[in-house]
């Protein structure tokens, strides 16, 4: 899959960066055992990157493994390159976060940009739910992120965009955060393909304006053929009028699922309705009761 980099950081690829950037890398293969229970068959991991062995804290999920990614960087630098790959083998079953928030640093030369890819063969179900993307003052961040999704698995990837480093003043200062994804079927057709591009300091107020005014937007992905597509879309749906924020729910091309688009100003009320968005998948998804 070939990397498909916009042109407004190939204006930035000629400047090197003051500081060297780290090649972090994170491979992950998944598979089920005997009994159902998934567990972690490859590891391959280079610093920054790290992966916290698999843990089962859910009881109602015994056999789902849930694996923190972690940077002892404590974030993006400039001129990183890091790179996530996780291969959901047949039947597995899994919760992939990330340790902490992902802060995209200053970057005064070129640029900082991460290439996830997450691989589900069929009967696999997958949740990719990384904590919020802070980008701080000045900084340039590209992030690609490709799935590949077989006719029988499950993904749900979100994506959470914060304004800036608000605490400290920061409110859409970042240069560019450009986010790309696209999902393709087993055979490499691509199902759907969605673009965020931010550039905030061109015109803030207008680019809030964009934001609903709000601080922070988040995507919720959610790519099956394994759940009635109506009647998810009906409970997120319904979900969303009890709360009090902008979301709303549409399908996705190809028929190919549902995605929820999210603005508020707390990171505790997305996060809530990304936990809701999650369990409802959970109970209807065709790839838990199978193995359950």
């Amino acid at each position: 899959m070939n990397h498909r980099l916009p042109r407004v950081f190939q204006a930035y690829s000629g400047t090197k960066s003051i500081s060297v950037g780290k090649n972090g890398i994170i491979r992950i293969e998944l598979a089920a055992d005997n009994s159902s229970k998934t567990f972690i068959k490859d590891l391959q991991t280079k610093a920054p990157l790290l992966v916290q062995k698999a843990l089962y804290p859910n009881a109602e999920l015994p056999n789902t493994a849930h694996i923190y990614l972690m940077s002892s960087a404590g974030g993006i630098l400039q001129g990183d390159k890091l790179k996530i790959d996780i291969i959901a083998g047949k039947n597995t079953l899994s919760h992939i976060t990330t340790q902490a928030a992902t802060k995209i640093y200053k970057v005064e030369k070129g640029y900082a940009s991460q290439y996830i890819n997450l691989y589900a063969q069929n009967g696999a179900y997958l949740e990719f739910i990384p904590h919020q993307i802070i980008p701080y003052k000045s900084s340039k961040f590209y992030q690609e992120v490709n799935l590949i999704v077989e006719t029988t698995a499950t993904v749900i990837y979100s994506e959470i965009i914060s304004a800036g480093r608000l605490a400290s003043g920061e409110k859409f200062d970042f240069d560019i955060c450009f986010l790309r994804l696209t999902a393709y079927d087993v055979n490499g057709k691509i199902l759907f393909s969605d673009v965020m591009n931010m550039q905030p300091t061109k015109n803030k107020n207008e680019f809030a304006y964009l934001f609903g005014n709000k601080t922070i937007c988040s995507t919720v992905y959610i790519v099956t053929k394994s759940v009635e597509n109506e009647k998810i879309d009906h409970e997120i749906s319904s979900s969303i009028k009890n709360r009090s924020m902008l979301a709303s729910c549409s399908a996705l091309p190809n028929d190919s699922g549902i995605v929820v688009r999210i603005l508020s100003d707390s990171i505790d009320e997305i996060n809530d309705l990304i936990s809701t968005i999650t369990t409802i998948i959970r109970n209807n998804s065709t790839c838990l009761q199978a193995v359950h």
